[in-house]
């Protein structure tokens, strides 16, 4: 019986328990952190994305500029864009829909 539990054999029984117990741990925290980034996934489901807006402000600061150029009559082009904004801002219309239509007007005051 003492032949079974010789020094080699206990360090084996040692290194698989701590083994198991170790990777127990590692998969628990693993799991604790993908609940913790699903929900984080959830709540940033609905924001739009930053750099997007940002491009689209800018966009708007040009058109605002072309605008208040007195030397060209773009009253078709102001008119448009305040028809954008609106529909933008009522949510008719998506943020890369948006996006996509400020670039051609942008590209009409050219």
């Amino acid at each position: 019986m003492n032949e079974i539990f010789t020094t080699p054999t206990a360090i084996f029984f040692y290194f698989l328990v701590v083994g198991s117990t170790l990777v127990y741990f590692i998969l628990q925290f693993d799991k604790k952190n993908r609940e913790k980034l699903s929900k984080i996934m959830i709540q940033a489901k609905d924001t739009q994305p930053m750099l997007q807006k940002k491009s689209a402000d800018h966009k708007m600061r040009a058109l605002k500029a072309a605008i208040n150029d007195r030397r060209i009559d773009h009253s078709k082009l102001e008119q448009q864009l305040n028809t954008l904004v609106a529909d933008y801002d009522k949510g008719v219309i998506s943020l890369a829909d948006y996006c996509t239509h400020l670039n051609r007007l942008i590209a009409m005051t050219a």
